[in-house]
């Protein structure tokens, strides 16, 4: 896989498996309420245009970036597409 671009990819966190069927409109309320607490997220991948960022970086992306990024399953784990001026700190 290669990413163009000046995006970046972050792992997620995996929400817990829940033993009630939830719709997907409750998976993604679920989702959403989520995002609000991650603090410190795992670069997975960076774009080819991204300079000052490398994989395996922890980083906090602001919450607006999180819920307007384009979730997507890679490797089996779900990961969310954010452009690269969405980090707003370096760990």
């Amino acid at each position: 896989m290669k990413l163009r671009g000046k995006r970046v990819l972050i792992t997620i966190p995996e929400l817990e498996k829940s033993s009630i069927e939830l719709t997907a409109k409750d998976e993604e309320m679920m989702m959403q309420d989520a995002m609000k607490k991650w603090q410190s997220l795992v670069i997975f991948a960076i774009g080819d245009e991204v300079t000052d960022l490398k994989v395996g970086l922890k980083v906090y992306v602001n919450t607006y970036a999180l819920e307007s990024g384009e979730k997507i399953e890679v490797d089996g784990k779900m990961r969310i597409l954010i452009p690269d001026n969405a980090i707003a700190m370096i760990w």
